[in-house]
């Protein structure tokens, strides 16, 4: 059986620590240009984790996730719906390829959310960038303008210029970061699609197997 095995949970920590340096980047991003905010890391984190784990039902999991993005999540929500899991199944969380399938789904789900938000917060970032250059190109022409008539208000201009050429190079900074993010995504969820599809695989063998067990007993 494939299980989790050490290739998957390379993945999975490969996915989680991605995850996390994209929300940094990205609160770099919000601090320059404001967009809405998720819900706190650490409970999303949570929900997926018990999604993963197979303590929420679909339908309970979207209830959730809706709070998650008002950034109305509690976490009460989530430990009323860990103790009725537990007392569902005191072994919920095992190995498995059925548990093994759910945990992946729910890094795909992460990666989709998190490149949305990083999208958003590069289309900020660009809008943000071209305001920058467009007041600088502003401030260069007024110096141009004002250097016969009045120089100090010409070197001024200029001054202004270059504060706003270095705010606009910072910006690029953080969107060649969110750039270079988008691309690890998608690499990432490409890799996690595959592991996927071979985990689809192994639950129909398995599956099969056990009609074939069971056929043999009766």
């Amino acid at each position: 059986m494939l299980g989790c095995g050490p290739g998957l949970h390379n993945l999975f920590h490969l996915a989680d620590r991605l995850l996390e340096e994209n929300r940094a980047h990205r609160g770099n991003a919000l601090s320059a240009a404001p967009v809405a905010r998720p819900s706190q890391p650490d409970l999303a984190q949570q929900l997926y984790d018990m999604y993963g784990r197979g303590e929420l039902s679909e339908a309970a999991f979207a209830a959730l996730k809706s709070l998650a993005k008002r950034g109305a999540l509690r976490p009460a929500d989530l430990a009323v719906h860990r103790v009725k899991a537990r007392r569902r199944d005191p072994w919920l969380g095992g190995g498995g390829t059925a548990t093994a399938l759910r945990q992946v789904h729910a890094r795909l789900m992460q990666l989709d959310e998190a490149r949305e938000a990083s999208s958003r917060a590069l289309a900020e970032l660009e809008a943000r960038m071209a305001e920058l250059a467009e007041r600088a190109t502003g401030k260069e022409q007024a110096a141009r303008e004002q250097v016969i008539t009045d120089e100090a208000a010409a070197r001024r201009a200029l001054t202004e210029k270059a504060a706003l050429e270095a705010a606009r190079q910072r910006l690029a900074a953080q969107a060649a970061a969110l750039r270079d993010d988008l691309v690890r995504l998608d690499d990432l969820r490409a890799q996690l699609e595959a592991k996927a599809t071979e985990l689809e695989a192994v639950g129909v063998r398995e599956g099969l197997a056990a009609v074939i067990g069971g056929e043999v007993l009766t």
